[in-house]
């Protein structure tokens, strides 16, 4: 349970960029993070679409043309790297150098040409990977991760952040392409062959399928712009099953040349798309899990969450990174707790998951200080709603988001099309955390150690502010007019 009184300073970080290159089946991904830490964040980002497992399941080797093009995309990825000026580098290879008979000499020779070491990720290893992916960057996931590359499938059950059976199948985008050789009727039958063993998967009804890889991402980008969805972000993109596996199942059963067309489509995902719906079809039918959500984390930030240790892993990642950006602004987290506590009697009724997001926006409270008065509000809510903060759902963002705008300003001057995720309630508890907020800062200046002076009264359903000792002195009309705006959402809140 979240406490009023957490404590997140001391959050320790390590100096220094870390660059991965991940070596996969379908492309060569270079990606360079900030730090080594419990939230790191992507500051460089590039991949190469190399096909390195074309043909795989038909030849056993490598696809030439790929290995050429890994050859020289590795070549400029190791450049960017110094360039970087990167601390560490980590290169993983997965399913296609993992399965090709001459993927070890390849690996040999990337390591012997460029004096580097190549991690060959066995398929329990990826599967692990990937959901850790998933439990680094969402808040205590619950049911199936399913990362789909172009060489494998890997699945694994997680419960809250700890992960359990897993398994990794031959079932990715290319390998599929291959095997199936385009009719769509076999492709279920094998799909349908490699699911039969995983007793597992036909267990308990799974909450939540987490959806990671290329061509997952591909088709819910598509479905975003199919249904108009008001905020173009991948990562936490959660949708009901059952809608999501009939836009899947049209997906499926169409031809190429049409799928091109569809709003959203990316070209080079397009020949791996009716594969993915077909396999998203059947992990649904086993684990019936009943919604769908989608990660852009996976094996590249597992293997970043598995080298911390157990204490910086049992991280709340959301708060973590909360409290970075505190930090680095030269703010205390100790205000943040303080007026946490302060105004916890005016939401006693809030849920669990509430507390953790109030908690969220009192680290955050004063972030927009240096911003001109006018754009305050506005920025402060489009930061949040944009920004790389992780363990948020969509939901959950534009909350915050919202929070944040009634930090600044407390009639809304603008009605976002986020704002449609919201549900009831939302907007109150938005107004009221924001509007306190707002008081809190007229009271204490931002500074810890005032606000413990003064607390709110509920009598005869009338809220008041109580101001103790030299508290007193700072009453007046900026005071005294936020607090009647404090009132009215508390009104609101309380209804």
């Amino acid at each position: 349970m979240i406490q009023p009184t957490l404590e997140l300073s001391g959050q320790p970080f390590r100096d220094g960029r870390i660059g991965i290159i991940d070596i996969g089946s379908n492309s060569i991904r270079l990606v360079v993070y900030d730090q080594q830490k419990r939230s790191p964040v992507a500051i460089y980002n590039e991949k190469v679409m190399c096909a390195l497992g074309k043909g795989l399941a038909t030849t056993g080797m490598l696809n030439p043309d790929g290995v050429e093009l890994a050859r020289a995309a590795l070549r400029r990825f190791l450049a960017m790297g110094r360039n970087m000026e990167i601390n560490s580098l980590h290169v993983m290879a997965t399913a296609a150098i993992r399965d090709a008979q001459d993927g070890p000499n390849f690996a040999r020779y990337l390591e012997e040409t460029y004096d580097i070491d190549v991690d060959i990720i066995t398929g329990k290893k990826e599967a692990k990977l990937g959901a850790y992916g998933v439990c680094s960057s969402m808040f205590r996931p619950q049911g199936v991760t399913g990362d789909l590359g172009g060489g494998s499938l890997e699945l694994v059950k997680v419960d809250e952040g700890q992960i359990a059976d897993h398994a990794s199948l031959p079932l990715g985008s290319l390998r599929m392409i291959d095997e199936s050789k385009g009719d769509r009727d076999k492709l279920h039958k094998i799909i349908e062959k490699r699911f039969a063993d995983l007793k597992w998967l036909d267990g308990k009804k799974a909450d939540n399928f987490y959806a990671i890889g290329g061509s997952f991402r591909a088709l819910a980008r598509m479905y975003m712009a199919a249904i108009d969805y008001p905020l173009h972000i991948l990562h936490e993109y959660k949708v009901e099953s059952k809608k999501f596996l009939s836009f899947a199942k049209d997906i499926a059963g169409m031809a190429e040349n049409k799928i091109e067309k569809m709003p959203g489509a990316a070209p080079k995902r397009v020949p791996a798309l009716p594969g993915a719906a077909i396999v998203l079809q059947h992990i649904i039918q086993h684990i019936r899990a009943e919604f769908i959500v989608f990660s852009t984390s996976g094996i590249r930030e597992g293997y970043l969450y598995e080298m911390l240790s157990p204490y910086i892993r049992n991280q709340d990642g959301l708060l973590a990174s909360c409290s970075e950006i505190v930090t680095k602004g030269g703010h205390s987290t100790s205000y943040a707790n303080e007026l946490f506590t302060w105004m916890y009697k005016l939401l006693e009724k809030e849920s669990e998951k509430e507390r953790r997001l109030r908690l969220a926006f009192c680290l955050l409270s004063d972030i927009a200080l240096h911003i001109h008065p006018e754009y305050r509000a506005e920025w402060a809510f489009h930061r949040i709603l944009f920004s790389a903060l992780a363990g948020l759902t969509h939901r959950e963002r534009v909350k915050l988001s919202l929070a944040m705008y009634h930090r600044y300003q407390f009639k809304m001057k603008e009605n976002w099309p986020a704002l449609k995720l919201l549900k009831d309630g939302d907007r109150e508890w938005s107004k009221l955390v924001g509007t306190a907020a707002n008081l809190a800062y007229h009271l204490s200046g931002g500074i810890a150690g005032n606000l413990h002076n003064t607390s709110f009264v509920q009598e005869k359903n009338q809220l008041s502010l109580q101001l103790n000792g030299a508290m007193q002195d700072v009453l007046g009309d900026a005071v005294r007019r936020r607090m009647d705006g404090v009132r009215e959402a508390y009104k609101e809140y309380t209804a």
